[in-house]
């Protein structure tokens, strides 16, 4: 389920979410997570999950934005929430990490130390009350934002608007006043990712949504024809449309997928 976060955040912050299987049904099964332009601040209260390397994810993560599938597996009791976090948000939420957090789940105690992730972590409800969940999550979040200042939101948010308009750097760039070397610098600095990767992974999640909704509603494809999408489909996903149609998914992509459906409130699949 997509829970709508405070109207003042909705700019940054799409959706939360709460994963649960107390039960462990789908324990040691793995789960694969796709490319996309967004960042995830997760909490977890369960068992914690496992990487594909065998570690386990930390108590509050963030993960940053990834160009790649990447696996994990989910243990028995899992319970944990996450914030999907725009690019905008990542920008202005959690600034100047874009080299750490690029690709990467960061253990947010080394952003905030412990007695603040702490008492991040406290004041979330441990027992999956939705309502309170967004409360505590509203009051944190919108916290962290009134630390960023107002002239610094506007341009970022700019940034972000211009350059996925656009389908050319270029003249995002000419719209934006500055020089595609500012714009690449602004990106890499807060991100870890370059302006271009950005637009390719926006392109890419409305082609993957696209190929999920039987009935989509979405515009034509970007890409200049199938030959390019087949090509970037192989470069991020390591499989075809094809393929991914034919494909069994997990339960959490096929929750992801269902919402998906409301567009308007959080487009993200996040799950293969």
């Amino acid at each position: 389920m997509a829970i709508e976060p405070h109207p003042h955040l909705r700019p940054y912050v799409l959706s939360y979410r709460l994963v649960e299987d107390k039960l462990g049904e789908f324990a040691g099964l793995p789960v694969w997570t796709c490319p996309e332009p967004i960042g995830i601040l997760s909490a977890n209260f369960g068992k914690r999950s496992h990487h594909e390397s065998g570690g386990i994810h930390p108590k509050v993560g963030l993960l940053g934005v990834q160009t790649h599938t990447r696996q994990w597996l989910p243990q028995s009791e899992t319970l944990f929430v996450m914030a999907i976090l725009t690019v905008p948000g990542m920008m202005i939420l959690f600034p100047e990490i874009g080299q750490d957090s690029a690709d990467n789940l960061l253990d947010v105690a080394g952003l905030w130390g412990e007695r603040k992730t702490e008492a991040f972590w406290r004041c979330l409800p441990h027992l999956g009350r939705l309502d309170a969940m967004k409360s505590a999550m509203d009051e944190w979040l919108l916290t962290l934002l009134s630390a960023a200042p107002t002239d610094v939101r506007k341009r970022r948010l700019q940034l972000h608007e211009v350059l996925t308009s656009n389908q050319r750097i270029d003249t995002a760039c000419e719209q934006l006043g500055i020089t595609p070397r500012t714009l690449q610098r602004e990106f890499q600095r807060h991100l870890g990712v370059s302006p271009k990767q950005v637009m390719n992974l926006h392109r890419l999640q409305r082609s993957i949504r696209a190929n999920v909704e039987t009935t989509s509603q979405l515009p034509p494809s970007e890409f200049a024809d199938q030959a390019h999408e087949i090509r970037a489909w192989r470069q991020y996903l390591n499989r075809t449309p094809s393929r991914y149609c034919t494909e069994n998914r997990s339960v959490l992509a096929q929750a992801f997928a269902a919402s998906a459906k409301r567009v308007s409130l959080d487009p993200t699949l996040f799950y293969l």
